[in-house]
């Protein structure tokens, strides 16, 4: 009784292991193991990358193996990654894991095959990978006794051909016309000066009599007084006559009353007799208007401006330019008909 005990306790073993055993085979059908370096051919001190892979079903676990420092004696670890695991089609999982490996001494390495454990439930078994070589070579190895270690070449000293800076100096013209276009459309669109604007002449400044008759032309226009704007009709000719005086008379008649005026140009002789006369006319009617509300008639406001146009071209400075001798003479001079002088007369 004891030994079919026996027997039948070893045949349930047996059929245990074989069950288990069937269950890796059948997991290990769909795994395949694989290990690749970058190259079999370094320098000393040289660095690749060894890549182990694991294709295998949903399932399975499979176990890497564990380095210490070195692959082999002789071949070091520099550094590792972790395991990347990555799904394919058919449920099949991708896992891979990088070494960075290196070798001091030069020689032929021999890797032998990289074993990964694979394990199904209780059930265990080895996947290997190819073998695998790599060869470090010293490069001062293969120097010829006799001549030692020859010094490094220095640079060659080739001709300067303009062909290799001509594509800066395109690259810097092209980008200095960006700059400046730059610059000026920003300056254009925020309506400032552009850099032309300030080495460009600047516009002559016209003449004091100009001035004051286009500011009296541009009263008449506007036809203030015959729409009822009395005031403001004589306070815009008044304003013409104040600036032409301080501008061709250096008298500050902005800031001056009707009187000071007046007795300003007691030390100006004005050719025309009649010339001081309307002046104060144009300025005390004003003063009237503005002040005292006076309401002048239609032939005051029509020889207001009448008198104001005559007091400006009588004193205006006229400018003639002369030629002789090829030679070009400016001279200026009062109109024939009024003699502008500043003071007193001086005989010679």
């Amino acid at each position: 009784m004891q030994e079919i005990k026996k027997y039948i306790i070893s045949l349930k073993a047996v059929l245990l292991f074989s069950v288990l055993a069937f269950s890796v085979q059948a997991h290990a059908q769909g795994i395949s193991v694989n290990a690749q370096m970058d190259s079999t051919l370094i320098f000393i001190g040289g660095q690749i990358d060894l890549k182990l892979e694991v294709s295998q079903p949903e399932g399975v676990q499979v176990n890497f193996p564990v380095f210490a420092d070195t692959i082999v004696a002789g071949v070091e670890i520099v550094n590792q990654t972790g395991v990347d695991t990555l799904v394919k089609n058919n449920q099949q999982v991708l896992l891979q894991q990088t070494f960075r490996i290196t070798s001091f001494d030069s020689g032929l390495y021999y890797i032998p095959p990289i074993e990964f454990e694979l394990a199904a439930g209780e059930a265990k078994e080895i996947a290997k990978t190819q073998p695998m070589s790599l060869n470090v070579v010293n490069p001062f190895e293969s120097v010829d006794p006799e001549k030692g270690v020859m010094d490094i070449k220095m640079p060659v000293n080739t001709p300067f051909h303009f062909s290799e800076i001509i594509n800066y100096i395109y690259m810097f013209l092209i980008g200095g016309v960006i700059v400046v276009g730059l610059v000026f459309l920003i300056l254009y669109l925020t309506k400032k000066k552009t850099p032309l604007d300030y080495i460009s002449r600047p516009k002559p400044k016209l003449p004091s009599h100009v001035i004051a008759l286009e500011h009296l032309d541009k009263v008449k226009e506007e036809k203030l007084w015959q729409r009822g704007m009395v005031k403001e009709y004589y306070s815009e000719v008044t304003e013409a006559i104040r600036i032409y005086i301080e501008d061709r008379f250096n008298i500050p008649a902005m800031e001056q009353t009707t009187d000071e005026i007046i007795e300003a140009f007691k030390y100006i002789q004005v050719g025309d007799k009649n010339g001081l006369q309307k002046l104060h006319q144009i300025l005390s009617t004003a003063d009237f208007v503005k002040f005292a509300k006076m309401e002048p008639s239609y032939e005051e406001n029509e020889q207001c401006l009448v008198n104001a146009y005559a007091f400006v071209n009588n004193t205006k400075i006229t400018v003639e330019v002369i030629e002789e001798e090829s030679t070009e003479k400016v001279l200026f001079q009062v109109d024939k008909e009024i003699e502008l002088t500043k003071g007193p007369s001086k005989s010679e």
